[in-house]
């Protein structure tokens, strides 16, 4: 990757705002700093600390880049390093000998706004074959209503929230 600025978007898949980044790429290929690009038509410029934080996540030393396994009692802090495909298989067998009658998928607020990751839950839980739990419940659309008939879309916006937090 060249060094420069590049315009991108803010990786934490936040709603309402997909808050625009201006990352600053190093000789080497690194990003170095993120800041909020202010010619974002939604987020004017604002980055919360959890995107301007995103520069930390890709060479972190604790990033976890290989499955692990447990390898001794459950707290004791010891694991081993597996690959993919046996961690993969682990975990459908897992599914496959207790489904379909004590698994489940529930996901909450955060996972059901986003417009990736709500099919992507929905058809892991109907390949499974078991119940999927979403927080779409009847009262959900009509406070979404209430408060569009108040003119307002969103009860506090991002820059309100980190002004008073």
């Amino acid at each position: 990757m060249p060094a420069g600025r590049i315009r991108t978007m803010c990786p934490m898949n936040c709603h309402p705002t997909y808050c625009g980044m201006l990352v600053e790429v190093g000789a080497d290929g690194r990003a170095h700093r993120i800041d909020g690009d202010p010619d974002n038509p939604d987020s004017h410029g604002f980055l919360c600390v959890r995107g301007r934080a995103a520069v930390e996540i890709p060479h972190n030393e604790r990033r976890l880049r290989v499955p692990l396994r447990r390898a001794g009692a459950r707290g004791s802090g010891a694991w081993r390093e597996i690959g993919w495909p046996a961690a993969l298989d682990e975990i459908a067998g897992q599914i496959r000998a207790t489904r379909p009658d004590r698994v489940g998928v529930w996901f909450g607020h955060g996972a059901y706004v986003t417009t990736i990751a709500r099919p992507l839950i929905m058809r892991f839980g109907h390949l499974g074959g078991f119940q999927v739990w979403n927080p779409a419940i009847v009262c959900w659309a009509l406070g979404a209503y209430g408060l569009a008939l108040t003119g307002v879309l969103e009860a506090n916006t991002k820059e309100d929230l980190a002004a008073h937090s």
